[in-house]
């Protein structure tokens, strides 16, 4: 069932959060009883069914709570950045073809890099993380590429692609083509 509707609620739900953190400079504390039933309810709202909630809510817990002690994590929250949007939606032709997207998290870093990061929150147990992430990395470098093309249009400017998986704290990141 994590490969279905309940794992992309508790996306939906860690997305939200990490959005929130980034636009209002707000630290959660996920051990804080308010927050969690925030994000219980934000689960019940989206349809998570009862008997799979206390599963949810604990993967979505671990997600904030390895976000915030991540470096990595830390820094792409870091509302400080230039040029900091999350959730940013943008329709543009590329390739000739109209595309509608939402960019999780972009940014300009102190040395004018322009950042865009997309937040995956695939979980993945056991051996062989590295490759898992090198598959994901491969998987998602069309759509992270199409993103860049559409910035650069608003903003010509070297651009470096990002993906951070809150659950495993991990990230890959790469030269924009």
């Amino acid at each position: 069932d994590w490969a279905t509707e309940t794992a992309r609620h508790v996306g939906t739900v860690v997305h939200r959060e990490l959005q929130r953190m980034a636009r209002d400079r707000a630290r959660p504390d996920p051990a804080d009883p308010r927050m969690r039933q925030r994000w219980e309810h934000e689960l019940a709202e989206l349809g998570v069914p009862p008997q799979l909630r206390s599963a949810s809510l604990a993967r979505v817990t671990s997600a904030i709570e390895r976000t915030l002690v991540h470096e990595r994590g830390r820094w792409l929250l870091d509302a400080s950045h230039r040029a900091s949007a999350t959730e940013l939606e943008l329709t543009g032709r590329v390739g000739g073809e109209l595309v509608r997207v939402v960019i999780d998290r972009t940014f300009v870093d102190a040395a004018g890099v322009r950042w865009i990061v997309d937040y995956k929150t695939s979980r993945h147990e056991g051996a062989g993380l590295e490759e898992f992430l090198d598959r994901e990395q491969q998987r998602y470098r069309p759509q992270l590429e199409r993103y860049a093309q559409l910035l650069r249009k608003l903003a010509p400017a070297p651009v470096r692609l990002g993906l951070y998986f809150p659950l495993l704290a991990a990230w890959r990141e790469w030269p924009a083509a």
